[in-house]
């Protein structure tokens, strides 16, 4: 899967495809208190999805929720949660379930 995808902070981000522009909404954060680390979880996250084979509007959001969860901790890559919780989060924000 090839894709170019662009990141626009709180305006969210663009997947371009080969043949598609999906854009993904931001995910809201519990609170703004670092930004440091926020393009690498977005990263692990497109990784996470690419690897569960998720489509890319998937992919997207669970990388914007990623973003957003570390962007809540301060540090580099302090956050914690299970995938429970992130699963829960993911539904509560984007309205579907993440299997």
């Amino acid at each position: 899967m090839q894709a170019y995808i662009v990141t626009k902070g709180p305006a969210g981000s663009e997947i371009q495809t080969g043949h598609e522009l999906v854009r993904i909404p931001a995910a809201r954060e519990a609170a703004a208190v670092d930004p440091t680390g926020c393009g690498d979880a977005y990263r692990a996250g497109v990784i996470f999805g690419l690897l569960r084979g998720e489509t890319w509007p998937t992919i997207g959001r669970i990388a914007s929720l990623m973003g957003a969860l570390k962007l809540a901790s301060p540090g580099t890559q302090n956050q914690h949660f299970t995938y429970a919780d992130f699963a829960a989060e993911f539904q509560s924000q984007f309205g579907h379930p993440l299997a």
